[in-house]
């Protein structure tokens, strides 16, 4: 073993360099009204160390602004764009005021505001609109774009909310299920073609509820649609049951 020369029974301080490493958006692309995530990577910095981001566009002038704090050298937050920005750009600035550290990230894309409505379902056809689906039936989801482009890649969201899936607690000591199953999401790709959405699907949801209603929506550049009009839907699922 090396011999250590120094003073004993003392405290050695050792002096880390902190680091504003990177800032960025989580999308190329936002249209105004919707949302986008955007994250700061840090390095020797205190965990629950203050963050500032302020947004700017292609001009430099401020178009809103996040607090939070940097948990595991990581920060991500969720920004809603709301002010108005002819500019088409948008980049995010980070500040750790107490670490007297800034930084600009890439920009993003900014588009002008968009609009789907009018989300049908549809029987496999398109010319029926369902009150009722069954498992394994082939349903249409549709929808029109009244705001917004022509063409273009979107997400769809279906979700099954099941009715009760057996008796609540008794709260008497008995097995009865204490807990209401929860709603599930499904997430698939789709497309607009010329301002329509069109989208086949095999309703072959699980719900763990023989019944449910199922609704859907549409994201576009980080707005999401609202829900389309509830329909049932006829699980044929596991019941749980004493």
């Amino acid at each position: 073993m090396p011999a250590t020369k120094g003073q004993t029974d003392s405290t050695l301080k050792i002096n880390l360099t902190p680091y504003l490493l990177q800032v960025s958006f989580t999308s190329h692309v936002v249209s105004m009204g919707g949302y986008i995530g955007v994250e700061a990577h840090t390095l020797n910095v205190a965990d629950e160390a203050k963050i500032e981001i302020t947004f700017l566009d292609g001009t430099g002038a401020n178009v809103g602004t996040m607090k939070g704090k940097v948990h595991s050298g990581v920060y991500r937050g969720l920004f809603h764009v709301e002010k108005a920005n002819s500019t088409g750009h948008m980049l995010a600035v980070a500040e750790l005021a107490d670490y007297g550290l800034k930084l600009a990230g890439p920009a993003c894309k900014v588009y002008p505001p968009i609009k789907i409505e009018n989300l049908k379902w549809m029987d496999e056809e398109g010319s029926k609109e369902l009150e009722t689906v069954d498992r394994g039936q082939k349903v249409t989801l549709t929808a029109d774009v009244t705001l917004g482009p022509m063409d273009e890649t979107i997400a769809m969201a279906i979700k099954a909310s099941p009715e009760s899936a057996g008796a609540k607690s008794s709260g008497n000591g008995s097995h009865g299920h204490s807990h209401e199953p929860q709603p599930v999401t499904f997430k698939y790709p789709g497309k607009i073609v010329s301002k329509k959405i069109k989208e086949t699907f095999v309703a072959d949801w699980e719900t763990n509820s023989r019944k449910a209603k199922l609704d859907y929506t549409i994201n576009l550049y980080g707005v999401t649609s609202k829900p389309s009009k509830k329909v049932k839907y006829l699980a044929a699922s596991f019941d749980f049951s004493e």
